[in-house]
């Protein structure tokens, strides 16, 4: 089936089988934007809610008995994402119904292919399909003014693992009607396979900050304190800018430069669209000539 108004070949009911290799990871702009994810390493089940300074526009976050979706947990989506996108770009037909191997899966987003990861990915998908989410905003990520009384949608409907021979081979996976709205209507971003390499979820959660809000531009810059509202950290504001200097320090983030201005009792993060590395490097390099 195809839309009069798009012409990317889309199926509603079909399995789509998602079997392209090296497809770049992709995120839907909402849940770059939001703080949808949870950055706790442990069982996460408060319900968060984020309120747009000066707007009425909201996002609230509700978990399952299982707890909140993490931002690790969110790699089976951006996996997800870029398989149907790189389908789309080579003129397959595509549905919200997915089906991916296990093991691919598990090689491009750096993890074992051990029995623990099978289990782990049991827990996923458990999250991904208890965790529900209540806002106004629509899939652009900008507040909705035709819907101000709410959408409630989930992060995919429904998943089943696919066996063979008792051994778990695969997954198919139903992504739910917002994030394949998303999807089709091009709201997507990629991100850098490098991304997959961070263990750490405040850097993950930057990432995508900077992705989403520098891009490809050469700079971009926003207060310290709302970068704390938007990030979605449960930590005070003195632990969250200690984190941030951490990261300036080390300058973790892919693709990106990251400074901490400081102008009296005013505080912004810069960040710098860095490539190649070269700002990273000419850093290291005067911080070496100063150390000797």
């Amino acid at each position: 089936m195809q839309d009069s108004q798009n012409p990317i070949p889309i199926v509603q009911d079909d399995l789509f089988i998602a079997d392209i290799i090296d497809v770049a990871p992709k995120s839907d702009m909402g849940s770059m934007e939001h703080p949808i994810f949870s950055l706790s390493k442990n069982r996460d089940l408060e319900t968060f809610r984020y309120e747009y300074p000066n707007l009425s526009a909201w996002v609230e976050v509700i978990p399952s008995t299982q707890g909140r979706a993490t931002i690790f947990d969110k790699d089976l989506l951006l996996y997800c994402i870029g398989q149907v996108v790189e389908g789309m770009n080579r003129g397959r037909e595509v549905s919200r119904r997915i089906q991916i191997t296990a093991y691919e899966f598990f090689m491009t987003t750096g993890r074992s292919s051990g029995g623990d990861q099978y289990k782990r990915l049991h827990e996923t998908l458990g999250r991904l399909r208890g965790t529900t989410i209540k806002t106004n905003v629509n899939t652009k990520g900008a507040a909705d003014k035709t819907s101000r009384r709410g959408e409630v949608f989930g992060l995919i409907d429904d998943a089943k693992v696919v066996e063979h021979n008792g051994k778990s081979v695969g997954v198919e996976i139903t992504l739910s009607e917002r994030i394949f709205n998303a999807i089709s209507e091009k709201h997507v971003l990629t991100y850098s396979r490098a991304y997959f390499r961070l263990t750490s979820a405040n850097d993950r959660r930057l990432y995508e900050i900077c992705r989403k809000h520098c891009g490809d531009q050469p700079i971009w810059e926003i207060k310290l304190e709302n970068l704390f509202a938007k990030f979605g950290s449960r930590s005070k504001l003195k632990e969250f800018r200690r984190m941030i200097k951490k990261i300036v320090l080390n300058q973790s983030i892919p693709d990106y430069f990251i400074d901490l201005e400081v102008n009296g009792k005013s505080e912004k993060l810069v960040v710098m669209l860095d490539k190649n590395g070269e700002l990273k490097e000419l850093t290291a390099k005067e911080a070496g000539t100063a150390a000797a």
